[in-house]
């Protein structure tokens, strides 16, 4: 049976999700009786490498290697020679062996050149008239690759391709070096793709489509314009899942379903924070109605019965958290699970909402703990807010995934002994899962304001002059990931401290049977203080109503002067003053230019335990040795190492 459009998910990409993009696609096609399919050749490819090697491969290597892409690599005929070539390869073998990858050397040579042929014939049996290739993350020289052998076996057949890597300039040079490409989608196509195939299946080129830029044409032309959302149809995923049951392994894999509920930023379209890249030339924030995400999650739920629902929105709308969230927060034990990003100012309420709905696990923007560079990221947060999050959160039961950035131009060079400084008192709060050198992503102020910021010899990473045999010319255009030089930024040796201090936190998390805490429980009347961080001066303290009265007022930051005005009415100023000095010498609170935060998370909100976090919302594959019993992420320590990378 043939198909008008096939849609294609190459490798390297994770199985434990459906593409959303490509989902949409599907789903808006059909809407005009257009028949469309969508083949995961990423999940055939897994069968072929190993669901644990394609998994590590596809989110644990640093992106900036482009390890996916180097493996298909030759499969794109010449080699590069540049002197990136040796400096890439050195890198990437660094972490091939670091992680234990060296099969991928046989599997590049011997495995991949016959998964290509196999992979063009599955995509051919269904006879296609138009096969769309979307690429993120590392997906593109697969495509390019399968998209070949496809017009050698047929040219007759349209290669369109789209995703995040055909942004901007991207697509058009893409286009422009790589015939088996017929045409290119720049920026969101919800509102093109349809009417541009359907002038293919009449036989007629589209003309005059935003973001549709064909192979006689020389510039990229306008992306897309904004997409009214609530117009969208609910993704179909039907052949993800129908698919992921043929995996050799598909008892090891827990999926999960991505679903949209927003576009932008409402943050990043007023301030846009200076390192991120999102959304290319689409900052606008954009929100569906809260009927219309309930009803998605539901429609869903009910098609699928999968219950981990992992958000594509950059930041989470916040008449979604009433709205929403607050409305699956009232319907008792409805089992889902919700991954959500969001900005890390959201105050206790907030989050046990959010908590309360099922969002288990959450990517605040936290980025630093130091104030001056935070300003310098324009994040519009302090270091206080960030810490009061991890505390929420960790009193929530709540699982974290954040990171600590450095590599700013004009950060001060004594900010991460500070915040190393810290990290003694925050042990039991959820650690960050490293500490990064920035990249200059496309699209961020970073890249396109580096020099007015301060970075000088803007190249592209030495990954794709390692991998693509375009002209010098065309490289830049093709890349998405950048170096830079930052003259007054912080050097390693600025960061041994912090990065040594980071670690030990991981370690107190990661290396003992319970993570450490410093929680205060009430026990009639009176309150008990148990603390089992290094740093404690006993593991058990009764403190007194005044500090109980200091701690509870210190759940938001406060100045000392404040603190007291407010509690004079109850206590004696002298009281007030020793209680917070007591407070201080016991390391209970953290206090930043003047104003302080208690670190102390309160005995009984927790509303998630271990066995709920495991339920990870963006998906994961099991043990193999596990696979007739729940295992998941054995606690909520476990989390990716890299979850920019393992974003829908």
């Amino acid at each position: 049976m043939s198909t008008d459009v096939l849609f294609c998910s190459a490798p390297v990409m994770s199985v434990v999700r459906p593409s959303a993009a490509l989902g949409l696609l599907q789903a808006l096609l059909r809407q005009k009786g257009i028949r469309a399919e969508t083949l995961y050749l990423n999940l055939l490819f897994a069968d072929r490498i190993g669901l644990d090697l394609n998994e590590q491969l596809a989110e644990k290597l640093p992106s900036h290697l482009l390890a996916g892409d180097w493996l298909f690599g030759d499969c794109l005929g010449k080699r590069p020679n540049r002197p990136q070539v040796q400096r890439h390869i050195g890198e990437l073998s660094a972490a091939i062996e670091r992680k234990g990858f060296a099969q991928l050397y046989e599997i590049r040579r011997d495995v991949i050149p016959s998964f290509v042929a196999e992979a063009a014939d599955r995509l051919l049996e269904r006879q296609p008239k138009i096969i769309g290739f979307t690429s993120m993350f590392e997906q593109t020289v697969a495509s390019l690759a399968i998209a070949a052998a496809v017009k050698a076996r047929d040219p007759s057949v349209v290669i369109c391709f789209g995703g995040a890597n055909c942004h901007g300039p991207m697509g058009a040079v893409l286009l422009k070096n790589f015939p088996q490409i017929d045409y290119v989608f720049n920026g969101e196509a919800d509102t093109v793709f349809g009417p541009a195939v359907e002038a293919i299946l009449r036989g007629e080129q589209p003309n005059g489509l935003p973001g549709c830029l064909a192979r006689d044409q020389t510039t990229a032309g306008a992306a897309a314009g904004p997409t009214t959302m609530d117009a969208l149809p609910i993704p179909d995923y039907a052949d993800y899942f129908a698919q992921l049951d043929g995996l050799s392994e598909a008892a090891r894999v827990r999926p999960s379903i991505p679903f949209e509920s927003s576009r932008g930023c409402w943050w990043g379209q007023k301030h846009h924070c200076t390192f991120c890249g999102l959304n290319g030339e689409g900052m606008a924030f954009r929100a569906k109605s809260a009927p219309r995400v309930l009803s998605e999650i539901e429609t869903l739920y009910a098609a699928f019965g999968i219950g981990r629902f992992a958000a594509t929105d950059n930041i989470l709308g916040m008449s979604h958290i009433d709205g929403v969230l607050g409305k699956l927060a009232e319907r008792p034990a409805h089992g889902l699970r919700f991954f959500y990003e969001i900005k890390a100012n959201m105050d206790e309420a907030q989050l046990e909402k959010l908590a309360l709905a099922g969002t288990v696990w959450l990517q605040p923007g936290i980025e630093s703990l130091s104030d001056p560079v935070l300003h310098l990221m324009r994040k519009g947060v302090s270091a206080l807010l960030n810490l009061r999050l991890l505390r929420n959160c960790r009193e929530l039961g709540v699982g974290l995934v954040w990171s600590i950035l450095y590599g700013f131009p004009g950060e001060p060079r004594d900010a991460y002994d500070a915040v190393a400084n810290m990290v003694p008192l925050l042990e039991h709060l959820q650690p960050p899962v490293g500490c990064g050198r920035i990249r200059l992503d496309r699209f961020s102020p970073n890249f396109e304001r580096a020099s007015e910021i301060g970075f000088r010899n803007v190249t592209p990473m030495p990954a794709y002059g390692a991998i693509y045999d375009v002209p010098d010319e065309d490289l830049a255009d093709l890349a998405y990931f950048f170096e830079g030089d930052a003259p007054d930024a912080a050097r390693e040796h600025d960061l041994v401290s912090l990065k040594a201090a980071s670690a030990g936190w991981r370690a107190r998390w990661f290396d003992q049977p319970f993570a450490p805490q410093l929680t205060m429980t009430a026990v009639g009347t009176a309150h008990l203080v148990s603390d089992t961080r290094a740093c404690a001066l006993q593991p058990f303290y009764c403190p007194t109503p005044a500090e109980v009265a200091v701690l509870n007022l210190l759940r938001n930051p406060c100045t000392r002067p404040n603190v007291v005005a407010q509690l004079a009415d109850r206590f004696e100023v002298a009281s007030i003053e020793a209680a917070l000095d007591a407070i201080s010498a016991r390391r209970f609170a953290i206090e930043i230019d003047g104003r302080m935060l208690s670190l102390v998370t309160e005995a009984g909100r927790e509303i998630f335990d271990a066995d709920a976090r495991a339920e990870f919302p963006l998906g994961f594959v099991l043990p193999r040795e596990r696979t007739t019993a729940f295992a998941g992420l054995t606690d909520v320590r476990s989390a990716p190492a890299d979850l920019e990378r393992v974003q829908p």
